[in-house]
C-alpha cells in the first residue's frame, strides 16, 4: 500500500476530497493526472482533480447530482457522453470514462476513502498527455517519474502494453519543448529548474533512441 503526501493539497482540495473520496472510491473512480503523481512523489503543487473510470459514464449529470448529495458542492460546467467537467470550492475537477486497462492495482488512500492510480499507469498517462500537447507541467511530472519511479525505457514499455501503440512515435514529442518553454511553471517542491529538467529528459530520450 502506498503512502501519500497529502501536504501537497490545498485546504480546499483536502476538504473536497474528504467529502467525495469515499463516494468515488465506491464507484471505482480513481485519481489520475498531475495531482496523483504529486501525491505519490511530492515534487510540485497541483490544484485540480482528474478522476477516471473504466466503467461507462453514460449520464454525467447523474454523477454530479450524486456527488452533491454526498456533501460536495459540485457545479457542472461542461458535460458530454463519458465526460464531466466542473468545480467545487474553486477546485477544478474532471470525471472521464477511460477504457484503457490498468497495468497495476489501484492504490487505496484510506484516510480519504479514494483510489489513486499506480505510478506505472500514471507514467503511461503522462506520456500520452505529452504526445497530445506537451505542457510544461507534464515534462516536470515526467522528470520526477524518471528520477523516483523508473527509467524512461521502462515507461515506454509500459506505454506499449497499456495503449497497444508504438512508443517510438513519442520520441519527437518528448524532445520538443517549444510549446512548454513560455508557459508558467507550477510551484515546485524539489530544488530543480526548467533547463535542468529539459536537459535531463533530452538525455533520457537519446538513451532510448
Amino acid at each position: 500500500m502506498s503512502s501519500f503526501h497529502g501536504e501537497i493539497l490545498s485546504t480546499a482540495q483536502a476538504r473536497v476530497l474528504q467529502r467525495l473520496g469515499s463516494t468515488l472510491g465506491a464507484k471505482r473512480f480513481y485519481l489520475g493526472g498531475g495531482t496523483a503523481i504529486a501525491l505519490h512523489l511530492a515534487h510540485r503543487e497541483s490544484h485540480d482533480f482528474d478522476w477516471f473510470t473504466e466503467s461507462e459514464l453514460a449520464d454525467p449529470l447523474s454523477l454530479a447530482s450524486e456527488l452533491r448529495a454526498s456533501g460536495c458542492a459540485l457545479e457542472a460546467l461542461e458535460t458530454s457522453r463519458g465526460t464531466l467537467h466542473g468545480h467545487a470550492e474553486q477546485v477544478k475537477m474532471s470525471f472521464i470514462e477511460y477504457r484503457y486497462p490498468l497495468l497495476a492495482p489501484l492504490d487505496p488512500w484510506p484516510e480519504m476513502g479514494c483510489l489513486v492510480a499506480s505510478l506505472d499507469d500514471l507514467a503511461c498517462m503522462k506520456l500520452a498527455a505529452i504526445a497530445q500537447r506537451g505542457y510544461k507541467r507534464d515534462f516536470i511530472d515526467l522528470h520526477a517519474l524518471g528520477l523516483k519511479h523508473c527509467p524512461l525505457e521502462v515507461m515506454l514499455e509500459h506505454y506499449e502494453r497499456k495503449y497497444r501503440a508504438d512508443p517510438n512515435a513519442l520520441l519527437y514529442a518528448l524532445s520538443y519543448f517549444g510549446d512548454a518553454d513560455p508557459q508558467p511553471s507550477p510551484k515546485l517542491l524539489w530544488k530543480v529548474d526548467w533547463e535542468e529538467i529539459k536537459n535531463t529528459v533530452r538525455g533520457w530520450v537519446k538513451q532510448v533512441s
